[in-house]
């Protein structure tokens, strides 16, 4: 019998390790933090609810239209208003890359770790052998020198790995700054100038013209 999945995975988990040493537990925890940034990324991400429709009235970029609406039609000025459109999205963009600077720094830390362990490792070997005062056979010298390659190999899988998450977070994030944009530029757009700010140029006009006369 070969043992369930659990174990299976368990005894990969021990052999890693202990090729690895303590090089390859910090590359361990590396990916657990990356997967556990990425599910924290997402969740922070889903409850801007980013992708449900204007026409819903749901939905950041729909509740950000509203508010720019009422501003606008309360008579607000259109330039504070479009600024404080941008603060808001800046806040919402800002909440929506939760845990990107994580997944960032575990893609270039996580190769650097596996060749320092791999680097150590073949230190290691190096010193056993010249210890040992016998001649160096090659099975021996390939042995030391596979083990010593496991951590840069499991730091390149982990930063790739880090790197496809943050890569596709990063694609999603776009696509909510793109409604965004679409949402505050159709309300700035859509929603008329006050009656007063239409009538004013008039108004003065027949002021100049009376103090002519």
């Amino acid at each position: 019998m070969t043992g369930s999945p659990v174990d299976q995975i368990g005894a990969a988990a021990e052999l890693l390790l202990d090729r690895g040493g303590w090089t390859m537990a910090a590359l361990l925890c590396l990916s657990v933090a990356a997967l556990m940034a990425a599910i924290v990324s997402a969740l922070r991400f889903a409850a801007l609810r980013p992708f449900q429709g204007m026409a819903t009235g749901r939905g950041t970029a729909a509740n950000l239209a509203a508010h720019l609406r009422r501003r606008l039609l309360r008579g607000d000025d259109r330039e504070l208003v479009a600024e404080e459109a941008a603060l808001l999205a800046r806040g919402y963009l800002r909440q929506a890359r939760t845990g990107f600077r994580l997944l960032e720094l575990i893609v270039t830390t996580a190769p650097l770790l596996g060749l320092l362990g791999t680097v150590l490792g073949m230190i290691d070997a190096f010193q056993a052998m010249q210890s040992s005062g016998e001649a160096v056979k090659p099975a021996d010298l390939a042995g030391g020198i596979w083990e010593a390659l496991i951590t840069t190999a499991a730091g390149m899988v982990i930063a790739l790995l880090a790197l496809a998450l943050h890569a596709l977070l990063d694609a999603l994030v776009d696509r909510f700054r793109f409604r965004l944009e679409v949402a505050a530029t159709e309300a700035l757009e859509t929603v008329p100038e006050p009656p007063h700010a239409v009538t004013e140029p008039a108004t003065a006009e027949a002021a100049r013209q009376a103090a002519a006369q």
